[in-house]
Formats: C-alpha cells, structure tokens, sequence
C-alpha cells in the first residue's frame, strides 16, 4: 500500500525566497538600515579583549544551517551579481555565474563559472570546478559535527577553485618569499597560475582575495574564541607561526592583507546576504577599523573618509559595438581620503571601479565609474565614447548534442553566434548568453541573447527523463538489538545501497527485526544519508512499520529542512515523498521516544518510462579508478560489491547500448574498462563472468589458449577429467585402501 504525502513547503531554497524577491538595492537599503543599531553597544574607548567580547556578544547565537544545504546558500552569497544580476520572476532553476575565491577567470562570462559546475560538495574527481573552502580550516580547532556552528559557518565558508582549495588544505596564510613557476599553484584546469602560490608550509592567495581571508579569519578568532557547541577549542589569532590546536599564526602578515586589500562592493554585499541567512555579521567588514584595535589593542581609529575621486590618461579604446563592455585600459583612478587629522592621501583605485553602463547600448556616449568606501560613494565620468548599433544576430552550425532528457541544460558546443553592425559581421559566440533555463519534456528550441537582442534555434529534441530507482536497504536480526550502534554498523546492516550512499550521523539506532529500529523508547532516533552525488530526485518511497503499539510521526530531511512527515502503521507499508529538487542528503527521525522500523528507501529520479538502477548506474562503476588499471581487483571492488553490480548492469544492458559486453570487447575506447572488469572477476574469484565465453582466463593464465572462446571443449575436457577419476583413479584409490586393510 502507498500512500502520498503532501510536502511541507520548507526546503533549503528558503533562501532564495527571500533575496530573489528583493532587488539589490532594497536589499542593501534593508541591510544599511540595519546595521545603524547593530553595533550601539560599541563606544570608541574599547579595545583589545574588551572590545572582542562586545563584538562577540553582538554576533554570536547566529542561525546554524547544516553544511550540506550551504550549496543552495552560496548561490545566493557567492553569486556574481554583475555578470548574473538579478532578474524579475526569476526563475527557481536559474544557474547564475558564481565569483570564487582563489580564481582568476571571475568576472569575464567566456571563463567564469556558474553554480551548476559544482553539484555534490567535494566532487574533485568528477572534474567539477568549485567546492567550499574552510578559510579557518576545520582540522585546526573544530570537527565536522552538525553541532558544531564553525563547520557551517558561511562568513568563513567561500565557494573557491577546487584545485587551489586542494593546495591548500588546512596549511596556514602567509607570504611565499620566492614566486616563480615552482610555486605557484594550479587551477582547476591544471594550469599553473602566478597569483597564488604555495611554499609547502603556507598558502599565499592572489592579491584581490588577502583581504577577504584576512578578515574571515578576524571573525572566527572573535566568534569562536571562547569555542562554541560542540567545539571546545578556543580559536586565537596569534603574532607566531604555531598554526594548530587552534592558534593561527601570522597576524601581523594578515593585518597588513587587511588594509592593502579593502573591503570592496561584493564582499560588502556578502556580508549583507550571510546576515540575512545566518544572522549575524562579519564586524571587519563593516568596520575594518576593529581590526587593529583589537587584535594589536590600539584605539579605535576613526575611519578615513573618501572625499575625491579622479582619473588621469585616455582609454585605449573608445569606439565600441553595441553589447560591449566599457575597456579602461589608459585610465588611471586616483581616490582622495581624508584622515582623522584632515591630512589626505591618495590611493589607485583603478581595479575596483564599476563602470555603468554594462553592457554599452548604441546611445551610450560616456560611463560613469563608481567607488564606494565605508558607505561613502564618488563617481567619475568619461566621456567621448562612440557605440555602434547592433542590428541582429544570427546563429550558424549544428550542436554537437541535440537529444536531451528533460532536466538537463543546452549544451551550445557546435554553434556559433554572429553580430551584424551595419555592413560588419563579427563573431561574439564567447559573449552570447545562451538559456540556461533546464529542459523540458517536448522543448524543441533554445534562446540566446547578445546585446539585447535574441535569436532563437531550432532543431533539439528533449524526450522525458526515464525513472531510475536505487534501493537503499537494511537487513533484518531475528532480535531486536539491545545497544545502539554506530555510523559503521549501520553502513555494514546496509544489503544495498552503498553504492550510491553513505551513513554520515545517527542517534539512537538499533539493529532490528525489520532493518533499523529508530529511538529507544525515552530518546527520539535519526539517522542521516549522504549520496556519494547530489542527484535531481523526483521523489522517495520509504519503507517503515511502526514498532509494537508505539505512534510516532516520521519526519523525513533533504538538505536540511523538514520534506515532509507520516505516521507509520503496524504493518510494513510504503510512504512516498515528493521531492523534485537536486539533493545530497536523507535525514530519517522520530522526534519523540516512540519506535518505529525502517526498512528501505528507494531513490527515485525522473518521471518517465522506469528502468532498472543497474542499467543506468552499474556501468559507471567500470570507471572507478586508475584509467590504466589492469591487474588484480582492489579490496574496494570486493567489499563495496562493485565488480557485482557492474556484472549485473552489463549483462542486464541490450546489445546495442552503449557499455555492453560487446562494446567494451570491440571498441578501443572501453578496452581500460573491459580489462578492469575482467581483472575484478577474477579478484572476486569468479570465473564464468560471460555466458558461454571464458576467454577472460586465458588472459590471467588460468587456463590454457585452447579453451579461449570455447565452452565447448572446456565442457568435454571436464568431462573427460570427471571420466578419468570415475574409471582410474577412483578404483585405484579404493583398491590401495582395502589393500592396506
């Protein structure tokens, strides 16, 4: 029996229901607003320690979200508001571009990444671009615990290039001494870059991003550093290099990252979407003055107030076509500030002016630079430009994909995108935005845009995403267990599932006669799955009974927030979830003491025809691994059954799929995988992997050639050898014995 819950309309796109209603500037006026009383407990006469525990008192308590969910929050946070500004009824599904810390291909749409290219936390081995950077490393001063605030703290969380995230690792900041090409760390695309550098001892980022780290690093020493939850080490920023138990040296390199590297528009507008999110706020950003006067003890320093701001040269280029972005190239931009003393100074600002408008239009004739610093904004005005109208664009070639499954985004590669301006036809393929706007079932056409303009082209076809199903389930006892057991025994009660999932927390979970029995009948039970992958999941169906005459309501999480709840009754019955979003993790739990029996959870994705999750997923296992592997099975083929459920999707797979049997045997562009799968049955001792095909143990030297692709013979020769034992050796062996007596 099934039956069909209504989901609680919370999910972890709460977020983006508040900040996708707003526009930025109602959102920056809110926040403004806001912080006018945020810091009234603050009087210029504090410092040091005094002035730390004020500050701590204003921020701590925040709102803790758990670390999986964070993701969806850092579409909002990390998002590149200039490249991908917000929209009106913008779409739940929009995939806007993403400013990461660590990277230099920010800000430029040809090389800039957006929040789809990273689905499923750490996912450096599935090639994804970005994943969360722990500025205060995690090792040093907290664990991952869900009760830990630090792990999910988003003012220290930043969506970064994986690969430098991956250099660094939890080593501390400073200053590498010698940068060359021997330092410098990689990219993602495993470029050596020359703006961050690694010593093997330190991590050094790019200029633009020291400042950001810095103060990151000023908040968790402030919010943390009394410890908090589950985190009892005291987190302390110190003047030495010891970086461990957690201590964080090189204070003195970080102030100085503070004030060369300031405060700039979007980390500003983080600061103001982390609070709306998390509630509370980074002080150093709001005031960079409270760094020094805390953590070296000074005054409070009154804020220099920017009064001017200039600019001396002439831009390079001064004739553009329309959908162009202004070049300042030429152009030097000089801020005045004022000191406390009406002293002045000045500082070039050049990189972290805003031209407007972007993009230029035909009547653009000048642009307007802003600069904005401690709230106080000056612009700057350049004029004598000339704009050529755009009069159409048109698209040429053929996509080199043009079937999709419903939910998947156009992939333009094949196409290329032309602007006519007047008599001139140029090529702006690499600054045409195409939608990215997930398919739907029937979808015949896809629009790109480029200087305001769109084109639409037709020719794709988008068929309905087929239902893979994978079941995750819990084996019975004949006794209910009297102890609780732990994330490892739960993972090893798991008869399937492991492929795709993870046990990553629980409470009060006992093996039972039915899977899992949750709560003890005092303490509520919960128990939290990760996928290996985020996955779009179209719902899950849970299995569960309630236990003896306990009545209890079941609640069950994805990402976080509560999906939906049921009340299991006495026999073991199916409940089925609506879900359709991308999640990464299952929480199951029974707030009160009463128990009740899990069985299993099916994941179900898509919504058309159902196929079986072998066919669709088993295959992806041959990948697993050294590309080049061709010796014996490892221990993880064995323990994980992956050599099992490859052999099943590959036997289960028609003829003419793309994976099979036959496809690995012929095509050279499978041979890695076909000799993978080959040397896993033979590590999993199995020697019949193919039916009527033994070829495999000739080429483990197991079996002579004779027998290579010939069930045949190896059938004749058994049965000779079984004749020969019956007729000789048997007789033999009986006749010796009776002799003996």
């Amino acid at each position: 029996m099934k039956k069909i819950i209504t989901p609680i309309l919370l999910s972890t796109l709460l977020f983006s229901t508040f900040i996708f209603s707003n526009s930025q500037k109602e959102a920056a006026t809110v926040e403004a607003s806001a912080t006018t009383n945020y810091y009234s407990t603050i009087n210029t006469s504090m410092k040091g320690d005094t002035l730390k525990v004020a500050l701590y008192n204003i921020i701590k308590g925040h709102t803790k979200y758990e670390y999986s969910s964070l993701e969806v929050a850092m579409k909002i946070t990390d998002r590149d508001y200039t490249l991908s500004p917000l929209q009106e009824n913008e779409p739940e599904d929009y995939d806007p571009y993403m400013k990461l810390l660590y990277a230099d291909y920010n800000g430029d749409p040809s090389t800039a990444k957006t929040w789809k290219t990273s689905q499923g936390s750490y996912g450096v081995e599935k090639g994804y671009v970005w994943n969360k950077e722990h500025i205060w490393a995690k090792s040093n001063g907290f664990g991952n615990s869900g009760s830990c605030p630090a792990y999910s703290d988003l003012h220290h969380l930043r969506a970064s290039d994986w690969k430098c995230n991956n250099t660094r690792g939890n080593f501390p900041f400073a200053n590498v001494s010698n940068h060359s090409s021997s330092t410098a760390s990689y990219d993602w695309t495993g470029n050596r870059k020359t703006d961050n550098y690694f010593s093997g001892s330190v991590f050094e980022p790019r200029d633009s991003d020291k400042g950001d780290v810095a103060r990151a690093l000023f908040y968790m020493a402030t919010r943390y550093y009394n410890g908090d939850g589950s985190n009892s080490t005291h987190l302390t920023l110190t003047t030495g290099t010891d970086s461990s138990g957690g201590k964080w040296g090189y204070l003195d390199t970080l102030l100085a990252w503070h004030e060369l590297d300031p405060v700039d528009e979007f980390e500003a507008h983080r600061n103001d979407l982390v609070y709306t999110i998390q509630n509370n706020r980074n002080p150093y950003i709001d005031h960079p003055e409270y760094a020094r006067a805390v953590f070296k003890n000074e005054p409070i320093q009154v804020p220099d107030v920017l009064t001017d701001l200039t600019y001396t040269g002439t831009p390079t280029k001064t004739s553009y076509k329309e959908g162009e972005s202004f070049d300042s190239t030429g152009l030097t931009v000089t801020a005045t500030f004022k000191k406390e003393d009406t002293s002045t100074y000045t500082k070039d600002v050049t990189n972290h002016i805003v031209w407007t408008p972007s993009p230029l239009t035909k009547t653009t004739t000048s642009v307007t630079g802003s600069y904005t610093n401690n709230e106080v904004s000056k612009t700057i005005t350049v004029n004598g430009l000339t704009v050529t109208a755009l009069d159409s664009i048109r698209i040429e070639g053929t996509p080199t994909k043009t079937e999709y499954e419903e939910g998947e985004i156009f992939a333009p590669a094949g196409l290329k995108v032309y602007a006519t301006y007047g008599q001139e036809e140029v090529e702006v393929t690499s600054s045409a935005s195409w939608s990215t706007t997930p398919l739907v079932k029937g979808q015949t056409s896809v629009t790109v845009t480029y200087g305001g303009l769109q084109q639409i082209y037709t020719g794709i076809t988008v068929k309905e995403k087929s239902v893979t199903v994978s079941s995750i389930v819990f084996e019975d006892v004949s006794k209910d267990g009297t102890g609780a057991i732990g994330i490892s025994d739960v993972e090893k009660k798991m008869t399937s599932g492991s492929d795709i999932c993870n046990i990553t927390d629980t409470e009060n979970i006992y093996a039972g006669t039915t899977g899992l029995k949750f709560a003890s009948g005092k303490k509520g039970g919960s128990l939290t799955i990760t996928l290996k992958s985020s996955t779009q999941v179209n719902k899950l169906i849970v299995k569960a009974k309630k236990y003896s005459s306990d009545s209890t309501t079941v609640t069950v999480a994805t990402n976080g927030p509560t999906s939906s709840s049921f009340v299991p009754t006495s026999e073991l019955e199916s409940y089925e979830i609506s879900i359709a979003k991308a999640i990464s993790t299952i929480t199951i739990s029974s707030p009160s003491g009463q128990r009740f029996y899990l069985k299993s959870i099916d994941v179900v994705t898509g919504s058309g025809e159902q196929t079986d999750h072998l066919k669709e997923w088993g295959v992806n296992y041959l990948h697993i691994g050294d590309a080049s592997f061709i010796g014996e099975g490892t221990g993880l083929c064995i323990s994980n059954n992956l050599y099992k459920n490859a052999k099943e999707a590959l036997l289960a797979l028609e003829a003419s799929e793309s994976g099979t049997i036959s496809k690995l045997q012929s095509d050279t562009k499978y041979t890695n995988e076909y000799e993978r799968y080959l040397a896993w049955a033979h590590a999993n001792k199995d020697y019949s992997p193919f039916e009527n095909d033994y070829s495999f143990l000739n080429n483990n030297g197991i079996f002579p050639q004779v027998f290579k692709n010939n069930s045949f013979i190896f059938i004749a020769v058994i049965i000779i050898i079984a004749s020969i034992s019956l007729t000789v050796i048997i007789p033999v062996i009986y006749t010796k014995k009776h002799k003996r007596k």
